[in-house]
């Protein structure tokens, strides 16, 4: 018996929305060892559990068990909410000492549910819909004064009850003139009580100073719908004013030494040369660490660095790691700004055989299992990411190109 049902059936946008899926047998026991990755028009498919739950049920007088499977829905329009029927793989044991296990190819029910816009949120990207959300952020360091090269660290906590942190939208930083900002690599945990997730995502930023002046980085303003009271809500974190100073400027030693030591031996006047680098570094040490530090930040946030990591974690035999680290790779690279999904970039720039081991890897993933198929993810993943990258170039070129055929002062042709 293979049953499939959602709760709640009315969500709103951004509203966790759970998706069962019951499998029963007969005088027996019956369990699912492999639901592929699949799409929900309209929402975003989160696997927040990896394990089922035991289920044991009565009907009609015959004992049935089995395992109850959840996965979270993210639903993202309005209107009626379709899950097609999802092909699985059930595998049924009789009970007794010799009774062999069967696979069967089964089929879950088609499900919908509906879902709305709260008032006032209709232009609204990226909603989170919940009970409770909260939202933090903190300054490294705190000084309000600054020298140009200082960096500042920008920390911001998101956390809300029954949202996966990969439900959490990035952040997004506005260009300011006169700073560099380097985002940091983003930390997502779920936390699991009761059949409710918590679900925390922890972004970074680290501006660095590039002139004097006075600034203020922007606030944000994160809007959110309260389920329980429903209200639209806003978390506010405050703007930050700093002052820059402006580099001090050193006047060389060789201007002020007097015009007879001038005709020094060129060795001594590398000694000198060397001698004041020095005491510039030292001086000015915390600032060329400062740029050094956010510099190796940016060249590790590179997509390039991001997709090392992956082959490193594909490497190391661990899918759960590998999972981890394409998923972090692929919300890098996301130029939407929306939630990693490896089964829809594979399905656009890989082929047949790297779809089917992307799937089994999350199966592996679930079941504590290792890689079993390492040449063919490791040639898809490189595969794939030559095609995404050519793809890239060449929207980057017509990009450069279309303003020139549309003439001076032309708009650009999408």
């Amino acid at each position: 018996m293979l049953r499939a049902s959602v709760t709640p059936q009315e969500a709103w946008i951004g509203q966790r929305v759970i998706f069962h899926i019951d499998v029963l047998g007969k005088d027996g026991w019956a369990q699912i060892k492999k639901i592929g990755d699949f799409d929900v028009p309209g929402a975003y498919v989160v696997r927040t559990e990896s394990q089922g739950t035991r289920l044991q049920e009565t009907i009609a007088g015959t004992a049935y068990t089995g395992q109850r499977y959840e996965l979270s829905l993210y639903p993202q329009r309005s209107g009626t909410v379709v899950v097609p029927a999802l092909p699985v793989a059930v595998t049924v044991k009789a009970w007794g000492l010799n009774a062999k296990e069967i696979v069967q190819q089964a089929e879950t029910p088609r499900t919908t549910f509906t879902c709305q816009v709260p008032p006032g949120a209709e232009n609204l990207r990226g909603l989170i819909s919940t009970t409770r959300l909260t939202a933090s952020q903190t300054w490294q360091p705190e000084t309000d004064e600054v020298k140009v090269g200082d960096a500042v660290k920008r920390t911001i906590v998101l956390q809300a009850l029954d949202v996966s942190g990969m439900a959490f939208i990035p952040m997004q930083h506005p260009t300011m003139e006169g700073i560099g900002i380097y985002p940091g690599e983003p930390r997502v945990e779920d936390v699991f009580d009761a059949g409710s997730v918590t679900g925390t995502r922890i972004e970074t930023a680290t501006f660095v100073f590039e002139r004097p002046g006075e600034i203020e980085i922007p606030g944000i303003v994160l809007p959110w719908w309260d389920t329980g009271a429903r209200e639209l809500k806003h978390i506010e974190l405050p703007e930050r004013a700093l002052r820059v100073a402006g580099r001090s400027t050193a006047q060389p030693a060789a201007a002020a030494e007097p015009r007879h030591q001038q005709g020094l031996m060129v060795f001594g006047a590398v000694l000198s040369i060397a001698a004041m680098a020095a005491v510039l570094a030292l001086r000015f040490r915390g600032r060329l660490m400062n740029c050094w530090t956010a510099w190796r930040e940016a060249r590790g946030e590179t997509e390039g660095a991001y997709f090392r990591r992956l082959m490193r974690s594909l490497r190391s035999g661990d899918p759960a790691e590998t999972l981890r680290e394409a998923m972090r790779w692929l919300d890098r690279i996301d130029v939407e700004r929306r939630p990693a999904r490896l089964d829809l970039f594979l399905r656009q720039y890989g082929d047949a055989s790297v779809q089917e081991a992307a799937a089994h890897l999350g199966d592996s993933s679930s079941l504590g299992g290792e890689i079993c198929d390492f040449s063919t993810l490791s040639r898809g993943f490189a595969d794939a990411r030559a095609r995404w990258r050519r793809r890239r170039r060449q929207e980057d070129h017509a990009a450069r190109i279309l303003p020139e055929l549309n003439g001076p002062g032309e708009g650009r042709v999408r």
